[in-house]
């Protein structure tokens, strides 16, 4: 069965897909376990007290919300905290992919040793020849556009950079394209438009390759509670890492349990474009640098984080799960 979108609004959405699992649900009669990522697909498990529950925070609408629809209410936002509070405390285990999710769930009265923290992780492809269009010399920013992403402190950066005119930045957007237009009005205002590259929508592969022939990845992410509250595990900085790209990061906590400051990457202070300027000029500026840093941080990711450690990891939690629970 597959969930059919037909509400326009978030909530109503929410809600109905929260109807949706429920009906999967009432026709399956031998599950054990329900594995959920969100509360509403959670509830529905939680009411069946026969199922073992895994809830996977990942995110948290309660402050996810808060930075995509800035008309959202706090009425709203404190309902949507309540049934997160009832999923954390009523399921009985919880998988998260860092320590600063793991710390904010505690300071929420969730039992620490109830919280089990996975990473994200990566895969190391082929080295590949860098691609066709690519410029000799570029950095590199790829991801999603939201703002706490932040990619206009990364082009604001790129002023500083004016006197290296050769070095461009090449932006692979995950979103299509009318969700750069904000950041190309930017880039017209900050009379870039011959330093910015925009690719969007990239295959996997040609991702690689671009990030395999960078001078560096930059990840700027923003001080904002979606960042240091909640936390995430940048998928960006793992693929990174396994490309042997070198890295330049925000330097926040999410980010300091991947990377080491000076040894697998640069980290900056967050939202000061200035700085992130220093540290691109740095790394352009220092071949033996980048490759130290992209070779060092490689060696982390081959040893900690690849996908087939971080899957083995997975197995083992649940095999030890289904054991305790059921022995």
């Amino acid at each position: 069965m597959q969930f059919q979108v037909k509400e326009s609004n978030y909530l109503q959405r929410a809600q109905a897909y929260s109807h949706w699992v429920d009906e999967v649900l009432n026709g399956q009669h031998h599950l054990q376990v329900g594995h959920f990522r969100d509360i509403w697909g959670g509830q529905p498990i939680l009411k069946r007290s026969s199922l073992l529950s895994v809830f996977e925070v990942n995110g948290l609408p309660s402050i996810e919300l808060t930075n995509r629809f800035n008309y959202i209410t706090q009425d709203t936002i404190q309902k949507i905290t309540q049934l997160e509070d009832y999923c954390l405390q009523q399921c009985d285990v919880i998988l998260c992919p860092s320590e600063t999710i793991k710390t904010h769930l505690i300071s929420r009265n969730v039992i620490k040793d109830k919280i089990h923290v996975l990473p994200n992780g990566a895969t190391v492809p082929i080295a590949m020849n860098k691609p066709s269009w690519a410029p000799e010399e570029y950095i590199v920013y790829f991801g999603a556009l939201q703002p706490w992403q932040g990619v206009d402190v990364l082009l604001k950066a790129m002023q500083y950079l004016a006197d290296k005119p050769n070095l461009k930045l090449i932006i692979c957007s995950s979103h299509k394209e009318k969700f750069s237009r904000p950041y190309k009005k930017l880039i017209l205002r900050l009379d870039l438009e011959q330093q910015v590259i925009w690719k969007h929508k990239l295959n996997k592969q040609t991702l690689d390759k671009v990030l395999q022939h960078a001078m560096a990845s930059i990840a700027p992410l923003t001080e904002c509670s979606r960042n240091l509250k909640q936390g995430c595990s940048p998928l960006k900085i793992f693929e990174s890492m396994a490309c042997k790209a070198p890295i330049i990061a925000s330097d926040l906590p999410v980010v300091r349990e991947i990377l080491t400051p000076e040894v697998d990457a640069k980290l900056v202070r967050p939202d000061r474009p200035a700085e992130l300027a220093r540290a691109i000029r740095l790394l352009v500026d220092y071949p033996q640098l980048r490759k130290d840093l992209a070779s060092n941080a490689f060696d982390k990711l081959s040893e900690r984080y690849t996908w087939e450690k971080i899957d083995a990891k997975l197995s083992d939690f649940y095999d030890k799960l289904v054991i305790n629970v059921y022995a």
